[in-house]
């Protein structure tokens, strides 16, 4: 199971980030930039139980469309394994991401 919350500019996920509910997101769900204050998002992933190379690919491609609406990203509460992942994919320098 898979949850995306958001209040305003504050975007919660909650469950496992994996190839399915990735696919979904692609699909379905998309974060309201619209909604964006102060021209940023900020995305809690504390509540995340799981990750992997295609929940990389989510929040770069995420990460594209705040920058085409002239918006920043940020990545809270982002797991060690979601920094390795990052690191070994070489996009630890480029993501915004705030480890816990």
């Amino acid at each position: 199971m898979f949850k995306l919350e958001q209040k305003k500019n504050q975007v919660k996920l909650i469950g496992q980030l994996n190839f399915d509910t990735v696919a979904q997101l692609l699909n379905n769900a998309e974060i309201d930039f619209d909604n964006a204050e102060n021209g940023e998002i900020e995305v809690d992933l504390s509540q995340i139980s799981r990750f992997n190379s295609a929940s990389l690919a989510l929040l770069i491609e995420w990460m594209k469309k705040a920058d085409q609406k002239g918006l920043q990203i940020k990545y809270h509460n982002a797991p060690e394994q979601l920094v390795n992942i990052a690191q070994a994919y070489g996009f630890h320098e480029e993501l915004p991401l705030i480890s816990t």
